[in-house]
C-alpha cells in the first residue's frame, strides 16, 4: 500500500507539489501563529505577574462597611480613615490562627487629635496694648481657604484671677512665642510586629538616643482617667497651610502709665467690643509666617532631641471626633467614555448642639459625646519617628492599594462646578479637617493596647492578611486566595475582598457645595478595581485559546477542502481500483495512510519550527504543547479526511467510462448567459459551493483580525 501511495504521488507530480505546497502551508502557519500567540501570551502573562504582588492580599472589614461603590468592585481610596471598629481581638486572633494566613496587619482608627509646636516669637519692648490678627491659609489645591480671628494682649499686665471679661490676654515683655500651631491627625492603633513584617515599619523608624520602636515594654499606664499611651510619630505632614501673626498696638495710653487702673476701664466700656474700635499707632505692624511643614519639622526635631515642652502634672488631651466614612451615590457622567463611573458625595448636616465650628460636613460628624465629660483623655509619650518613604510598599501606580496609614489618597480637579475643564488638572491635597473630603492619613501611631483601652471591644477597623506561597499568578494563586477569604468569613462573620491583582480604575467624583458654599466641581480619583489582574488573565487566555482554535479551523477547512478536490479529481482513477476488484475499505484506508503521512510531515515540521521558538525567545513555550501542537497537526489532515472516507465508498465501478459530471439538479433561471448558468451551475452543488464560501470566508476573516490586532490594537490583544 506504501509502494502503490508513493507512486501515485510520483507519477502525478504537479499533484505531488500542491500537497507539498499544502503541508508546508499548513505546518507554517500552524506552528508560526500560535506560536506568536504563545509568546504574546507569555507577555501578558509576564507583564500582570510584575503588577501580581501588592502591600497586601486580602482587606477584612467590619459587616455592614460596604459602601455603594462596590457593587462594581470599585474600591474607594479614602476607605479605611473613614472605619470605626467592628473587629473584636477573638477575632483577630481568629485569622491570625488560619494555616495559610502569613501575616494579619490590624489597624484601629482610635480618633482625631492634633500636633502643635510654637515656631518663632515677637519681642514686646513697650507695656501697653496690642492688635494680634492671626490669619489661617490653606490650599486645598481647589481653592485657598482663608479664616482671620483677633486678640488682644495686654504686654506686661501681671494678671490674676478670670480675664475674661476684658476680653484682653496677659502677655509678659521681652521675647514671647508665637502661639502654638500645627495640624489635626488621627490616631490609629496597630500591632507593631505585624505591622513590621507587613511593610517594615521597624526598619522605616529612625534609631537615635530618643527614637525606637515599639516594645513590650511599651504599655498603657492610666492616671486619673487619662490613658498615657506610646506613640509613633510621622515624619511627613501633607498638609499645605500656614498662618501668619500680625502684631500692633493699639492706640490707648495707660491710665498713670499702669495696666491695671487701664485693664479696669476696657473692662467698664465693653472689653473686646470696646477695643476693637480702637485704631493702631502709626507704625509699621510686625508680621511673621509659618507654615505645617516649619512646625512639624519643629515637631520632630523636638521628639529626637527630646526637647518637647514639659507638660504640666495632670496634663492631658481631649479626643473628641470619631472616624467617619464618605457617604456616595451614583450619578450619571458628563463624559462616559473616559470616565464611565461617577460619584456625587453627600454632604451631612451638623447637629445644632454641636461644638463644632461648620454646620455642615462631607462626612457626618461622629462626636466621643455632647460634653467634655464623654471625651476621652490622653497623654501621648513620644517614642520615636518613622519615614514612610523608608516603608516596605508597592510603589508601582498600577498595583497601589489604599496605605492610608501613611500617604493620603490621590485626587485632581479636572472639571468646575459648571463642568468646564480645568487645564492643566490640580492635584487636590489633604486639609487640616478631619471631616473633609480629604484628609491626611493618622500621624500618630499607637499600640493594639491603647486602641482597645480607649474605643472599648471592637476597635479594630480593617485587618489587612497576606496569605502564604502567592507567589506566581496562576488559577491556584487565585482559587487559595479565594479560599483563604471564604474561610475567613465562615470563621469570624467579617467580610473580606481579595486585593492582590488589583489595578487603579479613574474614577470621577463630584463635590457638591456645603452649607451656603458653592460646588467644587468634579475630581479625579485613581479607584481600587478588585481582581482586574486576574480578569485580564483570564480575558488573555480566553482570546488566545479563540485565536489558536481559529487558526487550526482554517488549517481543518483548507485540508478538508482540498482532499474534497483531489476525491473528485482522482474520481476515475478510484473508480478503476474499484474495477479491478478492489474494496471501498481499501480506498478509505488508502486515504487514511496519505492523511497520516501528511499530516506526519506537518507535525515534524511544526516540532522544528516551534522548537526554534522554544530555544530562541524569552518566553518558552511548555514542551507539552509543543508536542500537542505537533499533533494537532496530524489530527487536521485526519479530520479533513474523515468525510472524503465517507464518500469513496459512493463511487461505483461505471463512473470510470464517464467523462465530466451529469446535472440532475432543476434550473432555478434561465441559461440564457454565463450569469445564469454559474447560478443554477452553484444552486445545483449547493454543498459545494457551501465549502467554497466557508473556505474563503474562514482565513480572510482571521487574516482581518490580525490586522485589527496588528495596527489598530498595537499589537497587542486585549478586551478591558
Amino acid at each position: 500500500m506504501m509502494s502503490f501511495i508513493w507512486n501515485s504521488w510520483w507519477r502525478n507530480k504537479e499533484r505531488f507539489i500542491l500537497l507539498l505546497v499544502g503541508v508546508l502551508i499548513v505546518s507554517t502557519g500552524l506552528s508560526y501563529l500560535i506560536g506568536t500567540t504563545q509568546a504574546n501570551n507569555g507577555t501578558v502573562v509576564d507583564e500582570l505577574q510584575k503588577r501580581w504582588n501588592s502591600s497586601y492580599d486580602i482587606v477584612v472589614r467590619p459587616p455592614g462597611s460596604r459602601s455603594v461603590t462596590e457593587d462594581l468592585h470599585l474600591l474607594e481610596p479614602n476607605y479605611m480613615s473613614g472605619l470605626d471598629g467592628g473587629i473584636t481581638m477573638k477575632q483577630y486572633q481568629t485569622i491570625k490562627d488560619i494555616t495559610d494566613v502569613e501575616v494579619a496587619a490590624p489597624i484601629a482608627m482610635i480618633g482625631n487629635n492634633s500636633t502643635r509646636s510654637s515656631v518663632g516669637t515677637h519681642t514686646f519692648d513697650d507695656p501697653g496694648f496690642y492688635k494680634l490678627t492671626i490669619t489661617d491659609y490653606q490650599n486645598t489645591g481647589l481653592q485657598v481657604d482663608k479664616s482671620t480671628t483677633v486678640r488682644y494682649l495686654a504686654a506686661g499686665w501681671d494678671a490674676s484671677g478670670d480675664t475674661r471679661q476684658s476680653g484682653v490676654s496677659p502677655v509678659g515683655l521681652g521675647k514671647q512665642p508665637l502661639d502654638e500651631y500645627g495640624s489635626d491627625t488621627m490616631i490609629a492603633g496597630i500591632d507593631p510586629e505585624a505591622e513590621a513584617r507587613l511593610v517594615g515599619l521597624d526598619q522605616a523608624t529612625k534609631k537615635s538616643d530618643h527614637s525606637r520602636y515599639f516594645t513590650d515594654e511599651d504599655v498603657v499606664t492610666a492616671l486619673e482617667n487619662v490613658d498615657m499611651i506610646p506613640v509613633l510619630m510621622n515624619e511627613r505632614d501633607y498638609i499645605d497651610a500656614s498662618r501668619t501673626y500680625k502684631y500692633e498696638k493699639l492706640d490707648l495710653p495707660l491710665i498713670d502709665d499702669s495696666m491695671v487702673p487701664t485693664i479696669q476701664e476696657v473692662t467698664k466700656k465693653g472689653g473686646k467690643t470696646y477695643l476693637d474700635k480702637l485704631p493702631t499707632v502709626d507704625e509699621k505692624a510686625q508680621t511673621y509666617k509659618i507654615t505645617t511643614a516649619q512646625v512639624q519639622k519643629q515637631f520632630i526635631h523636638d521628639i529626637l532631641n527630646n526637647s518637647l515642652p514639659e507638660k504640666y502634672s495632670g496634663y492631658s488631651e481631649w479626643l473628641i471626633l470619631k472616624p467617619s466614612p464618605i457617604s456616595y451615590q451614583s450619578v450619571k457622567s458628563p463624559y462616559p467614555s473616559r470616565w464611565p463611573f461617577t460619584y456625587q458625595v453627600e454632604p451631612k448636616l451638623i447637629n445644632p448642639d454641636s461644638l463644632l465650628a461648620k454646620r455642615s460636613m462631607y462626612r457626618a460628624a461622629r462626636e466621643f459625646g455632647t460634653s467634655s465629660d464623654d471625651w476621652p483623655r490622653i497623654n501621648p509619650y513620644y517614642i520615636g519617628v518613622f519615614d514612610p518613604k523608608k516603608l516596605n510598599l508597592s510603589k508601582d501606580p498600577l498595583t497601589e492599594l489604599p496605605m492610608e496609614t501613611y500617604f493620603p489618597a490621590k485626587a485632581q480637579w479636572v472639571m468646575d462646578k459648571n463642568e468646564t475643564p480645568v487645564n492643566p488638572p490640580r492635584d487636590v491635597k489633604p486639609t487640616n479637617d478631619p471631616y473633609d473630603f480629604m484628609t491626611k492619613p493618622p500621624s500618630m501611631l499607637t499600640t493594639l493596647d491603647a486602641a482597645f483601652k480607649i474605643r472599648g471591644k471592637k476597635a479594630i477597623s480593617v485587618i489587612r492578611v497576606n496569605v502564604k506561597g502567592i507567589d506566581t499568578m496562576n488559577e491556584q494563586s487565585e482559587k487559595k486566595l479565594q479560599a483563604v477569604a471564604q474561610e475567613i468569613e465562615d470563621k469570624t462573620g467579617l467580610i473580606t475582598d481579595v486585593t492582590l491583582g488589583s489595578s487603579p480604575q479613574l474614577a470621577l467624583t463630584y463635590l457638591p457645595g456645603l452649607k451656603d458654599q458653592p460646588a467644587l466641581g468634579w475630581i479625579q480619583q485613581p479607584w481600587i478595581k478588585l481582581g482586574s489582574s486576574m480578569a485580564i488573565f483570564q480575558e488573555a487566555k480566553v482570546g488566545m485559546s479563540g485565536v489558536i482554535a481559529s487558526v487550526i479551523l482554517v488549517a481543518l477547512v483548507y485540508v478538508f477542502s482540498s482532499n474534497i478536490i483531489l476525491l473528485y479529481a482522482r474520481k476515475k482513477e478510484f473508480a478503476i481500483l474499484l474495477a479491478l476488484g478492489w474494496r471501498p475499505r481499501q480506498l478509505s484506508k488508502m486515504l487514511f495512510l496519505e492523511a497520516t503521512l501528511l499530516g506526519s510531515l506537518v507535525a515534524l515540521i511544526a516540532w522544528v519550527i516551534l522548537g526554534t521558538f522554544w530555544l530562541t525567545t524569552d518566553h518558552p513555550i511548555a514542551l507539552a504543547r509543543i508536542v500537542l501542537i505537533g499533533l494537532a497537526g496530524l489530527l487536521i489532515y485526519w479530520g479533513g479526511t474523515f468525510v472524503p472516507m465517507l464518500l469513496i465508498r459512493k463511487i461505483q465501478p461505471y463512473e470510470s467510462i464517464q467523462a465530466g459530471e451529469v446535472s440532475r439538479g432543476r434550473r432555478f433561471v434561465r441559461s440564457q448567459s454565463v450569469l445564469g448558468m454559474s447560478i443554477n451551475q452553484l444552486a445545483t452543488y449547493w454543498q459545494r459551493t457551501l465549502l467554497s464560501l466557508i473556505a474563503i470566508a474562514l482565513p480572510t476573516s482571521l487574516f482581518i483580525f490580525f490586522l485589527f490586532v496588528t495596527f489598530r490594537l498595537k499589537g497587542v490583544l486585549y478586551a478591558s
